[in-house]
């Protein structure tokens, strides 16, 4: 830089405040005008109804899509699990019984209950065709065929302390394919 010395810079001064707050300190308060007084406390306002359009739906979604989600880990697990314990029962009534007590179990892991309206669960069962196998009859024994579904209606609407409201709903659901072994019955 060239030349000699910097001169100070002069600011201006406010002028004199006519609000009785800042009048003690004269010659320091900006100048308010009668806008900007009204304008006190906006940033508050628009803060809340921001908070109020965007994160509240936000939240809303994100629990109806972690429900969803529960709901599909508990029926894949309830089919699975039901097709399971049903090819090991040792009679088509104690299978059924056992599918059922599996049922009920998994969902209770998940926090649905299996006696919900919501909550159901199918057993198809049956012998291939065809194949002449002697062990497979009515439907159980070595080679039967067992498919389970499972289904869970997941309510969309909810009230805050209320619960679910009768309203849409999603359906989800999953299908268990099992097979009874057909060496099943040989001993030795």
């Amino acid at each position: 830089m060239t030349g000699g010395p910097r001169a100070p810079v002069k600011y201006p001064r406010c002028a004199p405040s006519p609000h009785p707050v800042a009048a003690g300190n004269q010659g320091v308060a900006p100048i308010l005008d009668r806008r900007s007084w009204s304008q006190r406390g906006a940033a508050v306002v628009e803060l809340l109804a921001g908070f109020l359009v965007l994160v509240v739906p936000l939240v809303y979604v994100l629990v109806v899509v972690a429900d969803v989600q529960r709901a599909l880990l508990a029926t894949s697990t309830a089919a699975r699990e039901a097709g399971r314990v049903y090819v090991t029962g040792s009679s088509r009534a104690d299978a059924e019984r056992r599918a059922g007590v599996a049922y009920r179990e998994v969902l209770a892991n998940f926090g649905l209950r299996a006696g919900d309206p919501r909550a159901a669960m199918r057993l198809e069962v049956g012998c291939p065709s065809g194949d002449g196998r002697a062990g497979c009859v009515g439907g159980f024994g070595p080679g039967a065929e067992v498919r389970v579904v499972v289904t869970y209606r997941v309510p969309v609407a909810r009230l805050p302390f209320v619960g679910a409201v009768a309203a849409p709903s999603v359906t989800v659901g999953a299908t268990q394919h099992s097979r009874v072994d057909r060496f099943r019955g040989l001993v030795g």
